[in-house]
């Protein structure tokens, strides 16, 4: 009986973390010789971000560009399918070291509003020393992307 009892919680538990999970995707970000496609990603918390096509390349996030709470990552410059989830709403401005000045910036909007950190991160823009204009442009480009987004 206990053992029943114990198969059919198991059996419970199994399925509730399959339905968490079941709405998350799978999305990629290409490296392309020194730009990101897409340049802006649009995800859902819970999503999964997988960077391809990264030799010669790293994927860092910027300090200050991401939401607070979230996780920053940094990958190993050449690791192939280099995997981040995105949980927190809001933006994520990222970078490749070595090619951030040739405009190697890209964005993640995670969820279906406005980002809430949009402020934050461009107060943080004076504290990027190398790259500043083409961090500038990314979020530019990002607000576009918005405005697409939302119809106007």
């Amino acid at each position: 009986m206990h053992l029943g009892r114990f198969c059919l919680y198991g059996m419970a538990l199994v399925t509730l973390i399959s339905a968490q999970g079941a709405g998350a995707e799978q999305l990629k970000v290409k490296g392309v010789v020194t730009q990101w496609a897409p340049l802006v990603l649009f995800a859902q918390p819970g999503d999964t971000v997988t960077f391809v096509g990264m030799l010669g390349h790293d994927t860092v996030s910027i300090d200050g560009m991401i939401p607070e709470g979230a996780e920053p990552w940094k990958s190993k410059l050449g690791a192939e399918a280099f995997t981040i989830t995105v949980e927190k709403e809001g933006a994520y401005i990222y970078k490749c070291t070595p090619h951030m000045s040739a405009g190697m910036i890209g964005a993640i909007v995670v969820g279906h509003a406005e980002p809430a950190n949009l402020a934050e991160i461009e107060q943080s823009l004076p504290d990027v020393k190398i790259g500043r204009n083409m961090v500038k442009r990314t979020i530019r480009k990002m607000k576009q992307a918005l405005e697409k987004r939302a119809g106007g």
